[in-house]
């Protein structure tokens, strides 16, 4: 079923209520474990998932809802749990390119009767509707004092690097992919916050 075909099976009355409210939810395909959560409080059951609630321990960038092919990114702003700071740890492998999912989800706000039926309040109304499918990229963290720690997590849009050709970063991997062997990127990341070499004569 279709989003739009999601929308006409609820009930008019329901959306015309103003008792509707919407909650995000997000899929994230880490390797190993991959996790569901909500902006919310608590566990929801939707679509045959359990969703944990994170409530203010995530926020997410703002989605364009613009129709049109996108490269678009995401950021996710993440509480630097001890589970995501091992995951930021392990990005490369455990984090890099794998799948993301941001869905939204109408909710019912209070207690509501529509077609002779109670809806609760909190209930989900209707399947989840996709927003926003890419992969995850980079997972940067950084404390500042011992108490203060953030987890970043950027995300590109499907069509990330579409119109590149296969291994066209410089980046050590891509080189060695390219050339078996070769150690002439090895060094790269020393240089990528401005690091000036010294040349003497």
């Amino acid at each position: 079923m279709t989003a739009r075909d999601d929308l006409i099976a609820i009930p008019d009355d329901l959306l015309r209520s103003g008792r509707i409210t919407q909650a995000v939810l997000v899929h994230m395909d880490f390797k190993d474990t991959p996790r569901r959560w909500w902006t919310g409080f608590g566990d929801l059951e939707v679509a045959g998932h359990t969703w944990q609630g994170l409530g203010d321990m995530i926020s997410i960038s703002p989605i364009s809802s613009a129709y049109q092919v996108s490269a678009e990114q995401v950021t996710f702003e993440l509480a630097a749990t001890p589970e995501m700071l091992a995951l930021a740890l392990a990005a490369k492998t455990r984090v890099r390119d794998r799948a993301v999912t941001i869905y939204l989800q109408l909710m019912a706000t209070d207690g509501v009767t529509v077609a002779g039926n109670d809806i609760v309040s909190g209930q989900p109304v209707g399947s989840p509707m996709a927003l926003y499918s890419g992969t995850m990229q980079r997972l940067p963290w950084g404390a500042d004092g011992p108490n203060k720690r953030t987890v970043r997590l950027e995300c590109e849009g499907l069509f990330f690097r579409r119109n590149q050709p296969p291994r066209g970063r410089w980046t050590d991997a891509d080189q060695k992919s390219r050339y078996p062997g070769d150690r002439g990127f090895e060094r790269l990341p020393l240089y990528a916050g401005g690091y000036e070499t010294a040349w003497r004569g």
